[in-house]
């Protein structure tokens, strides 16, 4: 990592840890590339940012990025030389000590278990940029309770913080794991693409507890399986449609018990010549209008027999009266148990005539 930023962050660090000695103060001051002479030209960073992601497990992937300017070939050949430094591991040895030192203390104060692993380093150049990026896992770095993770206390060191300031040209962002909501920030953040972000200035400093920082899981995000104790989404999909088909046969339902008035289909088998129900027939032909909501069930299926001739074919009725086979069958049955009718299987239909009726002429 660059000189000057890892001078600045061991600064932070070492006001959360006075007991580090002068030297070592005086070491992270004067830290530069062994290949970089006092008279070469000082290669300062544009910005740094602390990147924490975390894990569901509670782990957190540190990555410290530190961006240059690269305007012209000079700033190309400090950047070579710092970057050579750099991978080397020569310029930024005592920030990972201090980092070390960091989780101790956070480990003590905690009582989780920490490590840093897997120490790496790494470099990029594009778009007039160089940055070189210093990578480690911090093992336990946030508190895990079921679905929830907090970053509250892996901040503190027994006696208060090791991350006390953040300087104007630095940032610290922490990244979610998958399916995982912000429920808790600090005042002075704002996300970014879904990160939490917090830029430093002149005057921000962190209080013991300041940086309380919660996620929390979606687990509505994901289907539940067999025996996980949710409600799985085919059982509320079949729910949906048991509903469903219950509202329609309601609704069908409550059409045959209230039959709008006349809207019994007029068609007929003979063209159409007879009259509509609810209507009686004088001797002169002429016909009386009586309203069907005041006949009963059987008195409809009577009159429609009167108009008929006195017989009619069952699935005729069905289609006159608007009502259901069901219904209409159920209706013809009661009707002929009280010999109101009589009701004659011909074929695969019924005939339904009056009980003294001549049916020995069918008409089709």
């Amino acid at each position: 990592m660059a000189p000057r930023a890892f001078a600045v962050f061991l600064a932070l660090l070492l006001v959360a840890f006075p007991a580090v000695s002068a030297a070592t103060s005086t070491v992270a001051a004067g830290a530069r590339p062994a290949a970089q002479s006092a008279e070469s030209q000082e290669l300062e960073p544009e910005n740094t940012t602390f990147h924490v992601q975390l894990r569901p497990n509670g782990d957190a992937q540190w990555t410290i990025i530190e961006t240059f300017n690269l305007s012209d070939e000079n700033d190309t050949r400090a950047f070579e030389t710092t970057r050579d430094a750099f991978l080397a591991g020569d310029s930024d040895g005592n920030l990972v000590t201090e980092f070390r030192a960091a989780n101790d203390a956070a480990a003590a104060a905690t009582g989780r278990d920490m490590a840093l692993r897997d120490v790496s380093r790494d470099y990029e150049v594009g778009d007039d940029r160089g940055r070189l990026m210093l990578s480690f896992n911090w093992t336990n770095f946030a508190a895990v309770n079921g679905s929830r993770l907090s970053l509250r206390d892996a901040f503190y060191t027994p006696d208060g913080t090791w991350f006390a300031t953040l300087e104007a040209d630095q940032s610290l962002v922490v990244s979610p794991p998958p399916e995982y909501d912000l429920t808790n920030s600090p005042p002075n953040s704002y996300i970014d693409n879904g990160d939490l972000r917090i830029d430093g200035s002149p005057t921000t400093t962190f209080e013991r507890g300041d940086l309380d920082i919660v996620y929390e899981s979606d687990e509505s995000a994901t289907p539940a399986g067999p025996g996980s104790g949710d409600f799985p989404l085919w059982t509320g999909m079949g729910l949906l449609l048991v509903v469903g088909l219950v509202a329609v046969v309601l609704y069908l339902n409550g059409r045959d018990e209230f039959p709008a008035a006349g809207s019994a289909d007029t068609d007929s088998d003979d063209g159409g010549d007879a009259p509509a129900a609810g209507t009686t027939t004088g001797d002169d032909g002429a016909t009386d209008d009586i309203d069907a909501e005041l006949l009963s069930d059987e008195e409809r299926v009577e009159r429609l027999l009167a108009k008929n001739g006195g017989r009619m074919k069952q699935a005729r009725i069905v289609k006159e009266t608007g009502w259901s086979n069901a219904k209409v069958s159920q209706l013809l049955s009661s009707m002929d148990e009280d010999d109101r009718i009589d009701k004659l299987r011909i074929g695969r239909e019924n005939l339904i005539s009056f009980p003294d009726e001549d049916v020995t002429e069918i008409e089709d």
